[in-house]
């Protein structure tokens, strides 16, 4: 692994390019779920590529959520033109949580000049970097997505289903509502209440079914992890553990 930066960019050759990519860090993997972050790293190494990670700096989601839409928009701006100046030495981005992640495309662009770079989802790389494989004859999956993922991005869940037919895997996508942590409402004292109801209605009946419940977004494995002290893996984690070396 190696920091990301343009004249590191620069010096590869075509073919390093290819097979190189850039991790876009977020606050949740980067502080709170490390071993999730490694794993992520390995996986792309045991595809034969190469992980730069991009220096870190706070994209300012939260800033948006409490509406401070003046310091968001700064940090838009200065975050936008340094991933810019990476995306532009023609290594793909790539990024974990997905509401993290979905800020680039979503929020940020709604920024008067700011010109943000594609960030991809896991399962949008993977996609183009995943051979297929023999199945492991493994057990089943469902996939229990962030709503973020699943709203701004409607194919992503059918792209994880797909990520797992690559090495064999049964996925089977939930339908749930939100978990009741929704971005920084479920961490408030005074929604506590609220946010275990929302919680109950749907995921907490969810989880006891048949085949190991995963979960893309870092909000939803803590609300559960909370809720039920279960804790939930990310579907990168069953993809490195199957995927052959």
């Amino acid at each position: 692994v190696q920091v990301a930066s343009v004249p590191a960019l620069r010096e590869l050759t075509p073919a390093q390019r290819e097979r190189s990519i850039v991790l876009v860090q977020d606050a949740f993997t980067r502080y709170f779920e490390t071993p999730l972050l490694a794993a992520f790293i390995e996986l792309a190494h045991r595809l034969g590529h190469k992980v730069f990670l991009a220096p870190y700096s706070a994209n300012g989601k939260p800033l948006h959520v409490q509406g401070f839409l003046g310091a968001f928009a700064k940090a838009a701006i200065r975050n936008a033109t340094q991933l810019k100046a990476l995306a532009d030495c023609g290594v793909p981005l790539v990024g974990l949580d997905p509401a993290m992640t979905l800020v680039y495309r979503q929020e940020y662009q709604k920024v008067d000049g700011v010109d943000c770079p594609p960030v991809l989802l896991p399962q949008e790389w993977l996609m183009n970097v995943l051979p297929e494989q023999a199945a492991p004859g493994a057990g089943s999956f469902r996939l229990m997505a962030h709503c973020t993922e699943k709203t701004n991005v409607p194919a992503s869940t059918k792209q994880w289903e797909q990520v797992f037919a690559r090495i064999g895997l049964k996925l089977a996508t939930e339908a749930t509502g939100c978990c009741g942590m929704s971005g920084t409402y479920g961490h408030e004292a005074r929604n506590q209440q609220t946010s275990k109801t929302i919680f109950e209605q749907s995921w907490a009946t969810k989880l006891d079914k048949d085949g190991e419940a995963l979960a893309t977004g870092y909000s939803c494995r803590s609300q559960v992890k909370r809720m039920t002290e279960k804790q939930l893996r990310h579907p990168l984690e069953v993809v490195l553990q199957y995927a052959q070396r």
